[in-house]
């Protein structure tokens, strides 16, 4: 069976509750204890044959497979505290260093799962948003940087004891009037300030600069790509750009298909501060933070693949970014992950045994992660029923959790959860999965009712495809014994019938300020949603936005001075057609 992933990922969290009050995925102060099932600010590694992943959560997490996600050793295991961990291998060692506004160190251990990590230099200033990169002479460098005022910095160290070399040089520097992408605002508008659910304005920010942080580099084919994250790990439009140069101090040139890595529009979007790496097939992934916002979903960490096209710019195919994807095994064209199953779920009706009201069953299938449903009882055997109105091929599921009213549930007195003794505290999603043709005999499709686990993102796979018209979750326990509770229940597979027509009448208006571009195009009927191409030529068409319920966008993610070509598509649960190219005048 081909392994398939859909992001974001389903990562293992641990089931005891952690009693270390650090908001999960943050390393910020919370009042609660609280799960750990933040992964913001990923940076993958490959050593020894398995994959570690460091960075603003507790530990780290590792894989054999790129596929299945467990955490490392819960104990110290001696990593530096501090946000936006980095992992580097520089000869028999897997190092690591953290952020910190005080005193920052490295530490290095040849057996992460088994031995604490030492002590190993203190480099004598403090750092945010490190990335040690060893080149293939040997020589190491350290990049970081993470302000709203302050560059990315650069400085090489001495190979055998990390210490500086020279002085440290300034790499990038913030130019959100030039790159439309980095303006720090709700959907990259400097006047509108991040808007809570619901809510369709709010006051711009007192400072809108953004913050230029999370610097990654990766060498490929003799050329430096420098990469970094703005505007702001909060918002949806969090985005990685690079720029690229032929040493690994600069100087650097600034990359005009910046961002390279952003994920707009759709379920879960943001795909800054990551991570770029190769697999243990050569092929390049790029690891990076993906926005949630309902309730305690916090940032989850996506997975895309990474290309060099000829001309030697990178790319992430973020197409349908998190719909399922192929994991090859292999080396393979990063084109070629997506699997073709359509979303079948979007705007479908669901039922449930009973709602909270503020948290309509709607919720379950708007493609809107910030919304959510919630069961009105807070016992086990709550269900929803979810109706595809059709008999439909069903490939897989996701399944996305979250946590109704955690800091009310934990402050009440004599609760069940609190009553329970601390050795038996566990934090576990337990559920059963059944389809049905008709809605009257249903067969069970997984069975999670005696799970340790702890998914508040799940995902099952039917590769070779079920008949199904309803789905039905039943909930036997959610953490803390709270309601049952989640922000979407996805279903991708194929429709019988045809995909929609393509797109007509695409009108595209440049503003005078040229970073923002204005597009519309006639509903399709039969249309689910649209799918919007975007690049700097007609053949690198190497970014996506994905709208749902409108035939309209406005794109404020531009460069200035720099030629687009766009392509609008249609598509419904049977497929996708594809638009005419045009330039953005």
């Amino acid at each position: 069976m081909k392994k398939i992933i859909c992001n974001p990922l389903n990562m293992h969290s641990p089931t005891k509750i952690d009693t270390s009050k650090t908001q999960p995925g943050f390393g910020f102060g919370a009042s609660v204890p609280v799960p750990h099932r933040g992964f913001g600010d990923p940076a993958v590694v490959r050593y020894k044959g398995r994959y570690y992943v460091f960075g603003s959560m507790h530990g780290f997490w590792w894989s054999d497979d790129l596929h299945t996600w467990y955490p490392g050793p819960q104990e110290d295991i001696g990593l530096m505290p501090g946000a936006a961990g980095d992992g580097c291998v520089i000869g028999e060692y897997l190092y690591h260093s953290a952020s910190s506004r005080g005193r920052s160190w490295i530490t290095r251990s040849k057996d992460p799962m088994h031995e604490k990590f030492e002590f190993f230099a203190e480099p004598g200033f403090d750092f945010w948003d490190p990335n040690l990169f060893q080149d293939d002479d040997g020589r190491v460098y350290l990049y970081w940087g993470c302000h709203n005022v302050d560059p990315i910095w650069g400085i090489e160290l001495d190979a055998e004891t990390l210490m500086p070399i020279g002085e440290r040089k300034v790499l990038i520097e913030m130019n959100y009037a030039a790159h439309g992408w980095e303006r720090n605002g709700w959907d990259n508008d400097m006047n509108v300030g991040y808007l809570r659910v619901g809510e369709t304005d709010a006051p711009g920010l007192d400072y809108p600069a953004p913050w230029i942080e999370g610097p990654y580099m990766t060498k490929h084919d003799g050329k430096y790509y420098l990469q970094y994250a703005a505007p702001a790990t909060e918002l949806q439009v969090y985005s990685d750009g690079y720029y690229v140069a032929e040493s690994p101090l600069g100087p650097f040139t600034y990359a005009e298909t910046s961002p390279f890595s952003t994920v707009r529009g759709g379920f879960y979007q943001g795909a800054g501060h990551g991570s770029t790496f190769q697999d243990a097939y050569g092929n390049y992934w790029h690891a990076s933070t993906m926005i949630g916002a309902a309730p305690f979903s916090n940032r989850q960490m996506g997975l895309f693949p990474v290309g060099f096209d000829a001309d030697g710019v990178m790319y992430c195919d973020q197409r349908f970014a998190d719909y399922p994807h192929y994991l090859p095994e292999e080396a393979a064209d990063p084109n070629s992950t997506f699997t073709g199953w359509m979303l079948l779920s979007y705007q479908k009706p669901v039922t449930a045994s009973s709602t909270i009201k503020g948290y309509p069953t709607e919720n379950l299938t708007d493609e809107d992660s910030r919304s959510y449903w919630a069961a009105s009882r807070r016992r086990a055997g709550e269900w929803i029923v979810l109706d595809l109105e059709t008999v439909d091929d069903v490939r897989a599921v996701q399944l996305n959790f979250c946590d109704h009213d955690r800091a009310e549930l934990l402050g009440i007195p004599f609760g069940h959860f609190s009553m329970v003794p601390e050795e038996e505290r566990f934090i576990r999603h337990r559920w059963l999965l059944e389809g049905s043709v008709d809605g009257e005999t249903w067969e069970i499709l997984c069975d999670k009712r005696e799970a340790e686990t702890n998914l508040a993102h799940d995902f099952v796979v039917f590769e070779e495809g079920r008949r199904l018209r309803y789905l039905r979750v039943t909930s036997t326990e959610m953490p803390y014994y709270g309601s049952f509770a989640m922000t979407a229940l996805r279903v991708f597979g194929h429709r019988d019938g045809t995909a929609p027509a393509a797109p007509a009448n695409v009108k595209i208006c440049r503003q005078e300020d040229d970073c923002v571009t204005a597009l519309s195009w006639d509903a399709v009927e039969g249309a689910d949603g649209y799918h919007v191409l975007w690049g700097i030529a007609p053949d690198k068409l190497y970014h996506a936005t994905l709208c749902y319920g409108k035939n309209e966008l406005t794109m404020r993610y531009l460069n200035s001075g720099v030629p687009y070509y766009i392509r609008v598509d249609a598509f419904n649960g049977s497929g996708v057609t594809e638009g005419t190219v045009q330039a953005a005048q």
